[in-house]
């Protein structure tokens, strides 16, 4: 029965281990970039959360990614505020992090004029009012 399941569905399975391998390894580049234990890589869900702290959230912000649709919007949004953590904030930069989001963090994690800046999530902005405008 495995010998079948091999058979048909082995070029998917092979492309599929290939990209989480070159994934892994970006992951585990990026992380010992941002002075990030390299070892949460290969744990499911502290990845995840270190990912959360490198862009500035807090780790609850990592069960956002549990809710049907609105997880499809959220790992853009972790995709674009990564770009923007390591000093990334063209509109072209933003559209290659979500396009191509392996290879865009392998170029982050192994360039060398790359350097993380750090986390870049602002909880509210700071908007401040003068007192001769309040009325």
């Amino acid at each position: 029965m495995w010998s079948d399941v091999w058979k048909q569905f082995a070029p998917y399975i092979m492309t599929i281990c290939i990209l989480s391998a070159v994934g892994l390894i970006g992951k585990l580049a990026l992380f010992s970039k941002a002075n990030q234990p390299y070892w949460a890589a290969f744990v499911p869900f502290y990845d995840v959360i270190i990912t959360m702290r490198l862009v500035g959230r807090p780790d609850a912000h990592a069960l956002r990614l549990f809710v049907p649709v609105y997880n499809v919007y959220f790992a853009f949004v972790i995709c674009i505020e990564i770009a923007q953590a390591f000093g990334k904030t063209k509109t072209s930069d933003f559209i290659l992090a979500c396009v191509f989001n392996i290879f865009y963090i392998l170029n982050l994690a192994f360039s060398y004029s790359i350097e993380y800046k750090g986390p870049v999530f602002q909880t509210s902005p700071s908007i401040k009012i003068s007192p001769s405008v309040v009325v």
